[in-house]
């Protein structure tokens, strides 16, 4: 495809002028530079720590990881382990998670434990699952299909494929969503 453009002018500046340029355009550059850096002479103030020092951040600093109380969950966000984390509570609110360190104290059904080898245990997700509870997506009700429900309402008979197509089971994504209202059996479509 050919272009429309018409071709760009090229300016034609001989080599030595072009290095005059070069020269010129360095030469104030430096002179800048050399008279910012006068500006940054070192300031003789004596002994700084003869002078008070303000120590408020180190009250933030020390207090950044405070919390109120603490408690162990699982959490499998989307993937197949179940790591065991401690959730941080600082006023009724999850501000941060981390792992347990206790991996070896517990036991299956058989009495097998696991090593401590598997301390620390808890990947990026599991770190940053406490902002999806809080987060602007987050389901604040419990929600259902429309289908499901009148499946559910009917005593959950035999999925035939005549009932697949009565509880909408062949058209996911075209049924409708219902959530609760303020916890009540009351449901709302959405």
């Amino acid at each position: 495809m050919k272009s429309h453009r018409p071709p760009a002018a090229r300016i034609e500046i001989p080599r030595r002028q072009f290095l005059q340029f070069l020269g010129v355009g360095a030469a104030v550059s430096l002179s800048g530079l050399q008279a910012a850096c006068t500006l940054l002479q070192p300031v003789d103030d004596g002994n700084p720590l003869a002078r008070k020092v303000s120590r408020e951040w180190e009250k933030i600093y020390h207090d950044q990881y405070r919390y109120d109380s603490s408690f162990d969950w699982v959490c499998s966000p989307n993937d197949t382990h179940a790591c065991r984390i401690r959730a941080y509570v600082r006023n009724g609110i999850v501000v941060r998670s981390g792992a347990t360190y206790d991996y070896q104290k517990y036991a299956d059904l058989y009495g097998n434990h696991a090593s401590i080898n598997w301390n620390p245990r808890q990947c990026a997700k599991g770190y940053t699952f406490h902002r999806v509870l809080y987060g602007p997506y987050r389901l604040r009700h419990p929600i259902v299909r429309k289908g499901w429900k009148a499946w559910a309402e009917a005593g959950f008979p035999e999925l035939t494929a005549e009932n697949k197509d009565k509880f909408l089971f062949t058209h996911r994504g075209e049924d409708k969503f219902l959530f609760t209202h303020r916890g009540d059996d009351e449901f709302i479509q959405i």
